[in-house]
This record gives structure tokens, sequence and C-alpha cells, in this order.
């Protein structure tokens, strides 16, 4: 018989955020360590809804002693700083994710964004919009300067537990998993969500590189991986619990190449850029879910292009995209 129930030690607790995507699940784990698996955004109810959730298990803030990111977006990673300056917890993140929880990731994450926007071919004045919308959702996390890192295949322990580290990078390039083979229980994140599908956001190469990562191409890559894991119940970042991975993961893969069609179809016989073909797709969005619909298209054009199935010029500075002949 699969088991869904969690361990005795593991409390989810639903924190609500500003964002249209709702509540954020962020995971208490007691042990040796107090730890807890995302702390959500800098936002009064969410600390306030946190502070509760933790009383109920019978701790405060400062009885924590780690804190895992499980990636740098900021319903996801607002509070930690504020957190470990209560509670002297150590702070864990991937190595990937310690640019965008930097002082300066702010200032360098709306530079990338307006020259990405201008390759993608959005408007100037979409871009000043795009660009006000990013300081909005700035204000939501401090930074923070984790401890430590965590990397694939390092081990972590949960309630007197090993769990071990996934590194599936796709939504965020430094998005973590938590896997307990035993139970057959993953801590999913924004990896796997049950009722939408993770959007796989556009982001810079990393320090020393000049290559854009191609995101969804990482994300499908990783979903096989997970889809081969013997998992009874996935613990996602929003959003209630998983009990048939395999089963979203098969919606995931076919929903992906959906859109790529669409995307294809949207092309035809001419030339278009992601702005046009996310006009196209997606009319009349406001600029948060605009910057999501150009991260998609853009990440369904890098993996059309990875399979050979468009082509790709650049006049300007401007991305162009063309389907190829099957």
């Amino acid at each position: 018989m699969i088991s869904t129930t969690l361990p005795p030690y593991l409390h989810t607790f639903s924190i609500p955020t500003p964002f249209l995507v709702g509540p954020v699940n962020v995971y208490l784990a007691e042990g040796e360590l107090l730890t807890l698996v995302d702390v959500g955004p800098c936002y009064d109810p969410a600390r306030e809804a946190l502070e509760s959730a933790l009383a109920g298990c019978g701790y405060r803030v400062a009885d924590l002693g780690r804190i895992v990111l499980t990636h740098p977006h900021a319903d996801h990673c607002g509070l930690a700083a504020e957190l470990a300056r209560v509670s002297g917890a150590e702070v864990l993140a991937h190595a990937a994710s310690i640019p965008w929880l930097e002082e300066s990731a702010n200032v360098r994450r709306l530079a990338f964004y307006a020259d990405v926007m201008h390759w993608a071919g959005v408007p100037v004045k979409t871009l000043v919009d795009l660009s006000r919308m990013r300081r909005g959702v700035d204000q939501y996390s401090e930074p923070v300067v984790p401890s430590a890192t965590l990397a694939d295949g390092d081990g972590i322990r949960l309630g007197g537990e090993e769990w071990q580290v996934l590194h599936t990078p796709g939504h965020a390039g430094g998005l973590l998993c938590l896997y307990q083979p035993r139970r057959r229980l993953l801590i999913s994140s924004d990896h796997l969500l049950r009722d939408v599908s993770s959007n796989p956001i556009v982001e810079p190469p990393a320090p020393g590189e000049s290559e854009r990562p191609r995101r969804l191409v990482e994300y499908m890559a990783q979903l096989g991986r997970v889809a081969e894991l013997d998992v009874a119940l996935a613990l996602p970042g929003h959003g209630p619990p998983i009990t048939d991975h395999r089963a979203l993961i098969h919606e995931r893969f076919a929903f992906h190449e959906a859109r790529a069609r669409r995307i294809l179809e949207t092309l035809g016989e001419g030339t278009l850029t992601a702005h046009e073909i996310a006009g196209a797709l997606f009319p009349h969005l406001d600029p948060v879910n605009y910057f999501l619909a150009i991260s998609e298209v853009v990440g369904h054009l890098q993996w059309l292009e990875v399979q050979g199935r468009v082509a790709r010029s650049e006049r300007g500075g401007v991305a162009h995209w063309r389907a190829l002949a099957p």
C-alpha cells in the first residue's frame, strides 16, 4: 500500500503572499536542527502567519537552526534574512541561487531583464512597465547571504533521517528538491505543482558564462529524471500534495508539446519576435503575466531550436524566429 502521510516531524505551513500564485507552502522539520524549508515573502500577513504556525508547533522564530531555500523567488525566500537575524539560523541554498540573493541582485536583475526583453522585441513602453513591475516584486524580498551551499547528490538530515538533495533547474536555475527514498517522499518546491504548470523563468548566464541558459530544456530533462524516482507523495511549493507524480509529469510533457505546436502554428511561414508571438497567444495581459508569457515563449523557442524545429536570426539586438520544415 502506498503511504501518503507525512512523518511526524514534518509540518506544512500555508503562508499568504501578495502574488497571484496565492499562498506558498513552507515546511518545518523538527529534529536536531529545527529546519524551515522556504520562508515566504517580506509581507506582514506572511510574517504573522509564519509566527502563528510555528507557535502552533510549540516554537518561536528564535528556535530555528537552519533555513533551506529551494530557489530565490520572493515568495519562497523573502523573509530569510530577517529570520536568520532573529534566530542565528544557517541559510542554505544552491550556488546558482546566490547571485539572485545578494545585495546587488535587484540592480543586476533589472539590467538583465531590460536586455533580454529588448532581445525578445518588447517595445520601450512595455519595458518601462515591466521595470516598474520588477521593482514592485523586489520589495517583498530582502537580500541574504547563504551560510553554505547545497549541491546535487548532497545529503541533509531532517527529523533524524537522511534526505537527498536534487538540483532540478528549470523554473529557476538554482531550484532544489529534497527526497527521502525510504518514505518515498519528495519536497518538490515549484518543480512540480499539481494545479498549474511551472513556468521556466528566463535568467541571465551564470557568472563567467556568456550564453543564456535554456531553462525549459533543463526543466524537461529534470522532469524525466524525477519521473524515475519512486515517489508516493510530492509536497509542492504551492497548492495541494501530489499523489501520482508520473501521471502529472506526463501531463506536463503533453502541455509543453502542445504549446510548442501552437508557437509553430503562430509562426506559420513568417518570421516573428518572441513579443509578437506572446501577443498572439496571450493578448491583453498585465505586466506580471506578460513577463511570464515572454519567459514561456522564449523557453519554448529555445526548446524548439534545440530540436531543430525553428531557426533564429538577430537584427539590431532583437531575435527573430522562423519555423523550419519538418
